[in-house]
């Protein structure tokens, strides 16, 4: 498995995403920051490669929450029922 893969797949979806180091962040689209100049993400979670799992770390509230998926696809059909995009 590959990170590219994975954001190229989460992007197809209209989510936001970048790699820094060796972890895929991924996000809605919250606007453009001019004075940090960065784009900010609202929603966002982060995604990690481990031995043949796909991890998932995000927050509910103050909690982290991990996750395992085996599959590309087990991913991409979470990240749209637990991560909607906002229209």
């Amino acid at each position: 498995m590959d990170l590219e893969k994975i954001k190229t797949e989460v992007e197809s979806l209209g989510y936001y995403s970048f790699i820094t180091s060796n972890s895929l962040t991924v996000g809605q689209d919250d606007g453009y920051d001019s004075q940090l100049n960065c784009r900010l993400l609202k929603n966002a979670f982060g995604v990690e490669i481990r031995k043949d799992l796909i991890i998932v770390d995000y927050a509910i509230g103050q909690i982290p929450v991990e996750k395992e998926f085996k599959t590309i696809e087990e991913l991409l059909k979470f990240v749209r029922q637990v991560f909607p995009l906002e229209e």
